[in-house]
């Protein structure tokens, strides 16, 4: 098997994770700690870098250093300028932004993406660029579409090759702030719930439709109404609001019939696998690490490693 060639660190905002892996993308080692940008004292970000991956530098010598996520953005370690959408892997390796670290030697960001489509105010992204183009690899279609849900769900129109556009979707960030502190909180409780609010969430958002954008917020209420008259039990109230909301967004997001692949943990990518199937979209499941195959496929396109023979 080819010696480590590659650390590729997925630095977010709550999250740190750095594999070590060969001139193939296989990972062999991996390190993951809840050490995102918000939670690094004084902006010591290099100790936190230094403390992850010395032993591996320690052990095998000098080796190439991608980074991408939240580590880039202005609160971040250093910011990476953004590429404008449409972007090649190209038109992302030639950005990388690139600094020595005392004891590292040079690591190098990955820029962010934004999207300005014609007459709308402009979209970002960064650390999803890095995962869509390890997608890519695995998925060569002339045209796809890549979904990844989260906090800020992204989803993402790859061309030949190149990330022609994308729109955000604050799903997981609303339906953190309805639960928590607003009144559709009050009669939701804890308990394992059987499944049925769910779907009888994203059933109510394909009832509204995504023709009204009003329509949503008259929609919400019924999460309230829905446990005041005992038509839901408070334990499948949280479901229900989040069937509703992520079914919303795949309305507003999907054409009939498409087909989408979705990036996420089991969890969440079951849960919008099930809320598309119910609107009639087919999805696959993306490849898991495909930020390691990214940060590899860049580091070849910028010239830091050879391809694999």
């Amino acid at each position: 098997m080819p010696e480590p060639r590659l650390i590729a660190v997925d630095w977010g905002t709550t999250n740190f994770r750095a594999y070590l892996a060969n001139s193939r993308g296989i990972v062999l080692d991996e390190v993951e700690q809840p050490s995102g940008i918000l939670a690094v004292k004084d902006g010591n970000f290099a100790d936190v870098l230094r403390n992850a991956v010395g032993r591996w530098l320690e052990e095998h010598g000098p080796l190439t250093i991608i980074m991408s996520g939240m580590i880039g953005s202005r609160q971040g370690w250093v910011e990476a300028p953004y590429v404008r959408c449409p972007a090649s892997i190209e038109d992302i390796a030639a950005a990388l932004t690139t600094f020595d670290v005392e004891g590292i030697g040079a690591v190098h960001l990955v820029p962010g993406l934004d999207h300005v489509p014609p007459g709308e105010a402009p979209d970002v992204m960064r650390g999803e660029e890095a995962q869509i183009i390890g997608a890519m690899a695995s998925n060569p279609s002339e045209r796809t579409t890549f979904v990844l849900p989260g906090t800020h769900s992204k989803w993402v129109t790859v061309e030949n090759g190149t990330i022609t556009g994308f729109s955000t979707y604050m799903t997981g960030e609303v339906y953190g702030a309805l639960k928590n502190h607003t009144i559709l909180g009050r009669l939701m409780k804890d308990g394992q719930p059987k499944g049925e609010g769910f779907s009888k969430g994203v059933e109510a958002a394909r009832r509204q439709g995504a023709a009204s954008a009003g329509a949503l917020l008259h929609q919400l209420f019924s999460v309230r109404t829905l446990g005041l008259f005992h038509l839901l039990p408070g334990e499948e109230l949280p479901d229900y609001l989040s069937g509703l909301l992520i079914g919303a967004e795949i309305l507003a997001a999907a054409r009939p019939g498409q087909t989408i692949t979705i990036f996420g943990s089991n969890e969440l990518t079951d849960r919008y696998g099930k809320a598309a199937n119910a609107l009639g979209l087919v999805w696959n499941r993306g490849p898991e690490r495909s930020v390691v195959a990214g940060h590899l496929r860049i580091a070849q396109a910028a010239g830091l490693l050879e391809s694999a023979g």
